[in-house]
């Protein structure tokens, strides 16, 4: 449980050291952009074959979902804290909350979940403005 508080109390401290604020609708002011972070801990039968074509497939969303500004995250590198927490954490990047509900929205994120979500024990998402 520790990691998972670390986690958010990091990302809870980036959104409250950001001195921008989003205008009405949503839309971001200037270079600003919306973080959408994930975190995935998979259940304990997941191979780290298939832990590692969900991370790929994830990453490979880049390519297909033009909302996708930048996208950067990965496994852990510490095995030894990895047997049943979070194990992988992603930060896709997008311009606005319109385009983090097209991302959301999009088929190829849909059928990533899809596929995704039978593996996984545990999801947290945390949304913040960068």
């Amino acid at each position: 449980m520790k990691i998972h508080r670390t986690l958010l109390l990091s990302v809870m401290l980036a959104a409250v050291s950001s001195c921008s604020v989003p205008r009405a609708g949503g839309e971001a002011i200037g270079s600003r952009q919306l973080r959408h972070v994930v975190a995935f801990r998979f259940r304990p039968e997941v191979t780290a074959e298939q832990m590692r074509r969900v991370a790929e497939d994830f990453r490979a969303l880049k390519g297909k979902v033009p909302q996708i500004i930048d996208f950067e995250g990965g496994p852990d590198l510490d095995p030894a804290r990895r047997a049943g927490k979070f194990t992988h954490v992603f930060i896709v990047t997008v311009a606005s909350e319109k385009d983090l509900a097209a991302y959301g929205a999009h088929p190829d994120h849909r059928a990533f979940s899809r596929s995704a979500d039978p593996l996984l024990a545990e999801v947290m998402v945390v949304d913040y403005w960068r």
